[in-house]
């Protein structure tokens, strides 16, 4: 499928009695269900009560053995890097290695709340001054990056060295400024919370245009939006669902609406679609509604009517970047409606060099075997030195030879 799906565990309500077990609950049955991923917040304070996310998904990691468990997110300034590095590191570790860290600065524009920040309170706790968050968080993630697997890394006055070692986890970077773009190009995901598709559809291209001025891959994009499903598609009306999203994070209608995944799983899918096709890599739905096992239902039948139509996403790498034979890696959207062929490939010669790109293209057609279907280059790693035709040929040969294979076999399941 050409998006992940995720769900936020249930938010807490009144005062929590009685939930507990709902948590364990709730990660079990959407790994059942076929999600990809479960979130679970972080604020020290808020409108809600709200449980510790690290915590939390430790939980849901040892109730679990497939589903990804996802911090959304972490407000890096506030906590102390040392600390956290080895909370993440357990949780990576105790999970085998299906953490995602959702990160930011404290500062984007989901985290106010009618012109005052949700979380004020957490910043005078944690004694962090909030004109420092951005020093801060790019500081926070440079050491995380190091301290994960295991290098020693200078932390304020201290060398530090942290075992066991552990893979570093896809750091998701919130916000939308120049700087939050730039941050989530750096550490390779982009998390914006509220964003529409048509709000996507405007930054991807930027975002885009800001890696090609280093040299780096865009972003893989993740969004958090709001979700209320309806089984017959009888429940409120879209505007008062609407106004409820609004009121709750703060922002005008017209965005809130835009963002609400709404109504019965045949409409949900097709907005499913809607955001997959304006460029999201994975959707991770919240729910307002506190009867989270009939909005798990719903979401999931949504993701399979939506997984019907998306096309089929496969990443495939040729080659060895510690041999002489050259290494390439490139990620393709390989659509399920035969019809004309196509090659469709977004990128310039500065991302993706015309030699590459034809080669790339052969062995599309080579996987194909004369099969009439739309390839989409999604992604394209161009290594200074280990580029090499030859193995752009073999990855291109390889993705879509698995992406038809993963087709044939979802045929076989139905």
């Amino acid at each position: 499928m050409a998006v992940d799906v995720g769900v936020f565990l249930p938010m807490l309500h009144g005062d929590g009695k009685g939930q507990a077990a709902e948590f364990a609950a709730a990660a079990r049955r959407a790994e059942e269900l076929g999600f990809e991923s479960v979130w679970a917040s972080d604020h020290l304070t808020g409108r809600a009560p709200m449980l510790d996310a690290t915590v939390t998904l430790t939980m849901a990691a040892a109730v679990t053995t497939r589903i990804k468990v996802g911090h959304g997110v972490l407000t890096l300034p506030l906590h102390p890097v040392a600390s956290l590095a080895k909370q993440l590191a357990s949780l990576q570790f105790l999970s085998r290695g299906r953490l995602l860290v959702g990160a930011d600065t404290g500062g984007s524009a989901w985290a106010q709340w009618r012109g005052g920040l949700v979380d004020t309170p957490a910043w005078a706790a944690a004694e962090v001054a909030y004109a420092e968050r951005d020093e801060r968080t790019d500081r926070a993630l440079e050491q995380l990056r190091s301290l994960l697997v295991g290098y020693p890394t200078q932390v304020g006055a201290a060398e530090l060295s942290l075992r066991p070692r552990v893979g570093w986890p896809p750091f998701l970077v919130g916000g939308e400024s120049e700087a939050d773009l730039r941050r989530a190009i750096r550490h390779g995901g982009w998390f914006p919370n509220l964003a529409s598709p048509a709000y996507l559809k405007r930054m991807i291209p930027r975002l885009s245009a800001l890696a090609a001025e280093t040299h780096d891959t865009a972003p893989w994009v993740s969004v958090a939006v709001p979700a209320t499903l309806d089984a017959g598609g009888t429940g409120k009306r879209r505007e008062a669902q609407a106004d409820a999203v609004a009121h709750r994070y703060g922002i005008d209608a017209e965005r809130a609406a835009a963002t609400l995944v709404e109504g019965p799983p045949e409409r949900a899918a097709e907005q499913l679609v809607e955001f997959a096709r304006a460029g999201a890599d994975r959707i991770v739905l919240s729910f307002p509604d506190t009867d989270w096992r009939t909005q798990y239902e719903l979401a999931a039948r949504a993701m399979e009517s939506a997984r019907a139509v998306l096309p089929v996403r496969r990443t495939a790498t040729a080659g060895n970047q510690t041999s002489c034979g050259g290494w390439a890696r490139v990620t393709l959207d390989v659509e399920r409606a035969t019809g004309a062929y196509a090659f469709v490939n977004p990128f310039s010669d500065d991302a993706l060099p015309g030699d590459l790109a034809e080669a790339l293209e052969e062995g599309v057609r080579d996987g194909l075997a004369g099969q009439a279907r739309a390839v989409r280059v999604r992604r394209a790693w161009v290594h200074e030195v280990d580029a090499h035709p030859r193995v752009f040929r073999e990855a291109g040969r390889k993705a879509v030879t698995e992406a038809l294979a993963a087709e044939r076999a979802e045929a076989g399941a139905r």
